[in-house]
């Protein structure tokens, strides 16, 4: 199954463990790279995805700047041209047009080859439903890639926010980082 919230198990696992030490991975010899683009959501989520998935791969590299939208996002996925998988967390920094944005995931699925792509759904306002529904509808479209459903999530652990809604709690970067790093394992698992 695709990468997706679903997985219950998984999130109710990662809440437990929000606060304490990451769990060791029972993964088999370390792949190559693996290649993160992210905003401010990622910035504060790179320790936990690094830590999760140190055992999985040989070298995390995260590229993450606060206030990055998502055509300057794609316009650094060369750096990640070496790795096994890529991750692009973005789109909060952008407007909630989904039209642009699946021409954008487009674009970075053109330029991925064939390594798998997860890509993050973004949580800003309602606004942004329409943007990760057509996330979801390209997820089924397109075997390469993989949508991980933030959006649902973190709408049914609100206390995972920090006071502007959007950014994160330390607990709720935790989670983050590692229900991003499980859906990578997922999507790399049967490569």
């Amino acid at each position: 199954m695709r990468a997706r919230v679903a997985a219950g198990a998984v999130v109710l696992a990662t809440l437990a463990t929000a606060t304490g030490p990451a769990g060791v991975s029972a993964a088999p010899a370390p792949r190559g790279m693996l290649f993160v683009e992210g905003d401010s959501l990622t910035v504060g989520s790179s320790s936990a995805i690094k830590s999760s998935l140190r055992g999985d791969f040989r070298r995390i590299k995260v590229d993450a700047q606060v206030g990055r939208n998502t055509p300057t996002g794609i316009s650094r996925m060369s750096a990640g041209r070496k790795a096994k998988a890529w991750v692009v967390a973005l789109g909060t920094n952008d407007a909630p047009d989904r039209r642009t944005m699946k021409r954008h995931v487009k674009t970075v699925l053109r330029r991925a080859g064939e390594r798998p792509v997860l890509w993050v759904s973004v949580w800003r306002s309602s606004a942004y439903g329409k943007v990760n529904r057509m996330l979801s509808r390209l997820d089924r479209k397109y075997t390469q890639l993989s949508v991980l459903r933030w959006d649902l999530f973190i709408k049914d652990h609100p206390r995972l926010l920090a006071s502007d809604r959007i950014h994160l709690t330390p607990a709720g970067y935790q989670v983050r980082g590692r229900m991003i790093a499980e859906a990578v394992r997922e999507i790399v698992g049967g490569r």
